[in-house]
């Protein structure tokens, strides 16, 4: 090995002690105080990401459907739309302390009931507020709810001219607040191998905060192994990881199942793991640099991939996803069969992966990358699958970005144990978040750092 210049080793072991703080303080919340460094005081801000925008955001959804909100006559199926997330402000109640967090409209079958909303923008992975917050909307529920003896009403911002609108509490007496149920949702970003994780354990029933126990065709999604892949000769070994692993199985399981969908809801129910970063920006980040080889002599593409790993028939092609066929929302993006595809509400499989791909086989011409089931359901729904575009957010305390996704049907919670739930979400993506952090640190390379000291 060629010796190092006094100047050059200086640098380097400047930088390996770099390394070696950053990476021991983010496994060790405990050395996250400023330490001084060479002269240096670093905040605990940036370390954990606030500051420096490297902390990813922790949104979450609390129904809390056993009570009902109704207004003077039955909404429309347009005012439902356009009451959804709307905010509410309880009427002769003070209220509670809300931290990040607000009581929004959610819509009921037909009536409304309140969610809390928990803003992943400002809570953040790693403040370790979640608890607390979870705790606060319980003490407001439970702090509310006397008000079931008298005439309880809410206010519901910019519909209030359909009210008045009155809140009806359980019958059920006598009632016990510490055990009323809420049902959950989290989003946040996530690493695909984590992805792949959380949906092992959904399959499996295997107990994970973020896993759903309930999931209607859990034992339908895919888990893909490398052996799934051994027919594709082009792609390599290494690059089939963990990460390409989760995307392929996710991306397999809403394949599999879109002839499940139902058309009120659309595919956001096929799997609950809803991705909210859309597939496209997943694919060409994550995986279309590693089928280069494979895809280049445009014999094999993405639909073939599909097919053969998921060891599904040349059925899959044809089968749909499916929505509600209605006037649709304008979308400025183009592609073949457009106004039919909206006018029935249907996209085939093969379809959405060759755009997905950028090439249709059959006609054998390249076609504009883009996600039609993000922008079919953007059209004929909430847009909700993908909704969030290309955005992604950092891995806790780097600057590796990943997807955002929307963990669903997670095992409903009692009352008195919303703020330890809430608090476990947290820890989880905290954890999953570690392990993909240490997996990008070259420790080979710090060796060889202090090799040549």
């Amino acid at each position: 090995m060629i010796p190092l210049l006094p100047a050059q080793k200086a640098f380097r072991t400047t930088a390996l002690l770099w390394v070696l703080f950053v990476f021991t303080t983010f496994l060790n919340p405990g050395f996250a105080a400023p330490q001084p460094i060479h002269g240096l005081k670093l905040s605990p801000r940036v370390l954990r990401g606030t500051n420096a925008n490297n902390a990813p955001g922790l949104g979450i959804e609390i129904e809390q459907g056993s009570i009902v909100i109704v207004g003077k006559r039955k909404l429309t199926p347009e005012e439902r739309e356009k009451i959804k997330g709307a905010e509410i402000t309880p009427i002769g109640f003070a209220g509670g302390a809300k931290t990040n967090w607000k009581l929004t409209a959610e819509l009921g079958a037909p009536e409304l009931f309140p969610e809390a909303i928990v803003d992943g923008t400002k809570n953040m992975v790693g403040d370790h507020e979640t608890a607390g917050i979870g705790e606060e909307i319980y003490k407001y529920f439970k702090d509310w709810g006397p008000c079931e003896s008298k005439d309880c009403k809410v206010s519901i911002k910019d519909f209030d001219n359909l009210g008045p609108w009155s809140v009806t509490w359980p019958k059920k007496d006598p009632r016990d607040l510490t055990k009323f149920p809420f049902t959950n949702q989290v989003t946040t970003a996530m690493p695909l191998e984590a992805v792949l994780q959380i949906l092992s354990d959904t399959k499996n029933k295997k107990q994970n905060p973020l896993a759903s126990d309930g999931a209607l065709d859990a034992n339908k999604i895919k888990i893909l192994t490398k052996n799934n892949f051994k027919s594709f000769k082009k792609i390599k070994q290494a690059d089939i990881t963990d990460e390409f692993l989760g995307f392929f199985s996710l991306l397999s399981s809403y394949c599999v199942l879109a002839h499940a969908s139902n058309p009120k809801e659309g595919p956001k129910r096929l799997i609950p793991v809803m991705p909210r970063t859309d597939f496209l920006a997943q694919y060409s980040t994550f995986i279309e640099p590693k089928l280069k080889e494979q895809l280049s002599d445009k014999k094999t593409t993405l639909y073939d991939i599909i097919e053969k790993a998921s060891g599904s028939s040349g059925k899959l092609a044809q089968d749909q996803f499916k929505w509600k066929s209605q006037t649709p929302n304008p979308i400025n993006e183009d592609w073949a069969g457009k106004k039919d595809d909206l006018e029935k509400g249907n996209l085939q499989v093969e379809k959405f992966l060759d755009y997905l791909q950028g090439y249709d086989k059959k006609n054998k011409k390249a076609v504009p990358q883009m996600d039609l089931v993000k922008l079919m359901d953007r059209a004929l729904r909430h847009g909700q699958v993908g909704g969030f575009d290309g955005r992604m957010e950092p891995i806790l305390g780097t600057s590796k970005l990943v997807p955002i996704f929307e963990f669903r049907e997670l095992k409903g919670v009692l009352g008195a144990e919303l703020g330890a739930a809430m608090g476990s979400y947290e820890d989880k993506v905290i954890d999953y978040h570690k392990q993909s952090a240490k997996r990008g640190i070259d420790i080979s390379e710090a060796s060889e750092m202090l090799a040549d000291e």
